[in-house]
């Protein structure tokens, strides 16, 4: 595992350690706006206002990876949080994925020669033109200049989204139906750059479906093994429905008073043990998942309106007490009459 060191306030650090990829939980959101605000104003990569030099110090922000600084120009990251993040990742805009790999197509052989014909075609347009021109003019004659490749793309470009019935601008479609190409293109932007890139997933249940999802997180976990380039966040508001791992117990970092990563499975499960009321009859599987249902909770005090199943809840009582965080559990079981239980029956 790396350290790395981000800046939320001036002078003010959360120190985690990452490998490829981190879990940020908990119930206090107020982590999770300044750390994403740090990750958001640094990949701008301009110099601060004097508002936001109040808030970061005359230094700017600063982010260290493996006790070394690292700078804004020379550092990708990318976000996906929303439906727009995908399709603009898609999109031919300068700087999106989408752009960086057909303005590369310019070098490809075919391409070059394609342009060549199409320009010599323009010449012997200019001299049709030419030709009509000279009917009422010996002076005037057309130039219509050679075209650039990129020339094309900005002028006459638009992508189309294609389905056997129908076709689609790309504004007009889900991300969870664009999800396998902004992946490919992300894959294939990382290979050809040689260069770590952070990607921040910020509430992906809110516009993921749980297949995508899962599609998702596994294909970048691949991704970050097999290239050791990508490095990827996921801030989470509650719970995701996708397939967690003991592994990732400790790529989890806790938000509540303070902040907690947590230790590796083992650890973490004799802890837990050492604190249960009664013996632990939980699966190393089971355990994990009841963490990841119960973590979006851990140190905050008003969860009133959830449903929890018991033995959540006395996990979260666990954490709550091992992290020495005050707040009541006993107004979040919500109590049955026997009518009622004998119903769900």
């Amino acid at each position: 595992m790396t350290e790395i060191k981000i800046e939320y306030e001036n002078g003010k650090f959360i120190e985690v350690n990452l490998t490829d990829y981190l879990f940020f939980v908990g119930g206090h959101n107020k982590w999770k706006r300044k750390i994403i605000r740090s990750l958001k104003r640094f990949s701008i990569a301009k110099n601060l206002n004097e508002l936001e030099e109040e808030v970061y110090g005359e230094n700017g922000i600063e982010f260290y990876y493996d006790n070394k600084q690292l700078k804004s120009r020379n550092t990708t990251i990318l976000f996906l949080e929303d439906n727009m993040s995908i399709n603009k990742q898609l999109s031919f805009t300068k700087g999106n994925l989408m752009y960086q790999q057909l303005t590369q197509l310019q070098h490809e052989i075919d391409i070059t020669t394609q342009m060549e014909r199409i320009n010599d075609e323009l010449i012997n347009l200019e001299l049709i033109i030419n030709q009509h021109l000279s009917k009422f003019s010996d002076s005037i004659s057309s130039n219509l200049g050679n075209k650039l490749f990129s020339d094309l793309l900005k002028e006459s470009l638009e992508l189309i989204y294609f389905t056997e019935k129908h076709e689609y601008s790309l504004e007009m479609i889900n991300s969870s139906e664009l999800l396998d190409e902004y992946i490919k293109l992300l894959e294939k932007m990382i290979n050809e750059k040689e260069e770590m890139v952070w990607l921040v997933i910020i509430n992906p249940e809110s516009f993921l479906e749980t297949t995508d999802l899962n599609l998702l997180f596994e294909e970048l976990k691949r991704i970050a093994r097999e290239t050791k380039q990508l490095k990827f966040f996921i801030f989470s508001n509650r719970s995701l429905d996708i397939n967690y791992s003991i592994e990732d117990i400790e790529k989890t970092v806790l938000l509540y008073d303070t902040y907690e990563q947590l230790p590796e499975f083992c650890y973490f499960k004799e802890s837990i043990e050492r604190h249960y009321p009664d013996t632990l009859n939980l699966s190393s599987k089971d355990l994990v998942e009841s963490f990841f249902r119960i973590s979006h909770l851990v140190g905050n005090s008003k969860y009133d309106n959830f449903y929890l199943d018991a033995r959540d809840m006395i996990l979260l009582k666990v954490l709550n007490s091992i992290l020495e965080v005050n707040s009541s559990t006993e107004t979040s079981v919500q109590q049955l009459t026997k009518l009622e239980k004998a119903f769900l029956k």
